[in-house]
């Protein structure tokens, strides 16, 4: 007689996933130090996976049975109906700003995400996790004269930080051989800080601090599909994938205090405001589609492309000077296995490069009165290095962004940033004989 039990490694496994992702939650995110991180909900961040990051971020049309695409969701059912998988994964790297000449390297790096997927049956799997989504860090400052008084100067300092994080579980369902739908639920959660400093070199000067803390609260939903197009009977097949996020509103509370320290002394309150509000900000309308060519257990190749609607997203643009602007990102990628069951090593590695595009979500002000965008492209390369049990991996990514200003007097930014990833997959059930 045979049973099917869960493996105790798998069973520490799942544990580790539980007790991984509220200390993710809890970590303060480091990834970015751009001043342009200052406006809106700060740097868009990309919720993907390092094994996906290192193909430019291709995920609409991925479908792979060792890999978690939470991007979408109909995925999921890609899994084989007794294989467990964990991925989290972590990066550091420098990002240099130029501007007018001048340059600064400032070293970055945070814990990026957590994710597990459980396959629910032949036709059915579920996934959860945790996945950034925007980053607020920066920190710069001027210096300037007193207007009216001689051989004075007052110094401003910026500073910003805080993370926007988005806790999901998804479910998909295999509705034909060749055809999944998905969905995942999510909620999003995190704070947001901006201070502004400004200290006079006058003896008993008044030095004030204004200081904006945003706290914001969402759900989301993202609905995905997925459709295969068998090409040859050993495993050539075309994959569509399309995705679509509704609009839905942000709470969000919002502290602004401003506060007066004058030198040697202490600082007062001067002015303390709460706000709360549903229509500040909102999760935009988002469609993305996707192509693949996939051979199978060797060769990935696929171009994304995806549109949010910002425009219609932020709404307190009078106010804090931006516009939101509809956002286009586009990728190409490729992954290539030459042998994964070569008694070489070298041969069962998965060899990943990649490209990708996009716009600015929003506009920002300039000096002169009118308004700045910018464009961001980068390239990737990546390698998924096998473990001794041929089934888990390790993911390493390496990736260069240029931010492009569309002043060519703006600040420009270049990041080099090095990922890794560890890739669990399991056996969920293991057949044990007994007598």
């Amino acid at each position: 007689m045979s049973r099917y039990i869960a493996r105790p490694t798998t069973i520490l496994t799942l544990l580790a996933t539980l007790f991984l992702i509220p200390i993710a939650a809890s970590a303060q995110s480091n990834n970015t130090e751009s001043p342009y991180s200052r406006f809106g909900l700060g740097r868009l961040d990309k919720q993907t996976s390092h094994a996906l990051r290192g193909m430019g971020g291709l995920t609409s049309a991925i479908r792979d049975n060792m890999i978690i695409n939470p991007a979408n969701p109909a995925s999921y059912t890609a899994v084989d109906s007794m294989t467990f998988l964990f991925d989290f994964g972590l990066s550091m790297g420098m990002n240099m700003l130029t501007e007018s000449g001048k340059r600064d390297a400032r070293m970055v790096g945070n814990f990026d995400y957590a994710t597990a997927l459980i396959p629910l049956g032949k036709h059915f799997a579920a996934s959860a996790g945790l996945v950034p989504y925007s980053t607020v860090g920066y920190r710069y400052g001027t210096r300037v004269p007193v207007p009216g008084v001689k051989d004075h100067y007052s110094a401003y300092a910026y500073k910003g930080q805080g993370n926007l994080q988005e806790v999901y579980l998804g479910f998909a369902w295999k509705v034909l051989p060749y055809w999944s739908l998905g969905v995942n639920a999510s909620y999003l959660f995190g704070n947001l800080q901006h201070e502004r400093r400004i200290t006079y070199d006058i003896k008993e000067s008044q030095n004030p601090t204004f200081l904006d803390h945003l706290r914001i609260r969402s759900v989301g939903v993202r609905i995905g599909s997925q459709g295969i197009i068998p090409i040859s009977a050993d495993g050539h097949q075309i994959t569509i994938g399309f995705t679509y996020e509704p609009k839905l509103p942000m709470w969000s509370r919002q502290l602004r205090l401003q506060t007066e320290t004058i030198t040697g002394q202490g600082a007062q309150i001067l002015h303390a405001d709460t706000i709360s509000s549903k229509s500040l900000f909102a999760r935009p309308h988002v469609a993305s589609a996707g192509i693949a060519y996939q051979i199978e257990n060797k060769l990935i190749a696929g171009a994304d492309v995806k549109y949010s609607r910002w425009s219609e997203a932020l709404s307190d643009t009078e106010k804090s000077g931006y516009q939101g602007v509809d956002q286009w990102q586009v990728a190409l990628g490729m992954s290539w296995v030459p042998n994964d069951r070569s008694s070489q090593y070298g041969q069962r590695i998965a060899y990943r490069a990649g490209l990708q595009g996009e716009n600015a979500y929003l506009r920002i002000p300039n000096s002169l009165g009118g308004y700045n965008s910018y464009y961001q492209i980068g390239a990737n390369l990546g390698l998924g290095l096998p473990l001794v049990d041929k089934r888990s991996h390790v993911d390493v990514t390496l990736g260069y962004s240029y931010l492009r200003p569309s002043s060519r007097t703006g600040l420009a930014e270049h990041y080099l940033t090095l990922g890794v990833a560890l890739r669990f997959n399991e056996a969920w059930f293991k057949p044990i004989k007994l007598d």
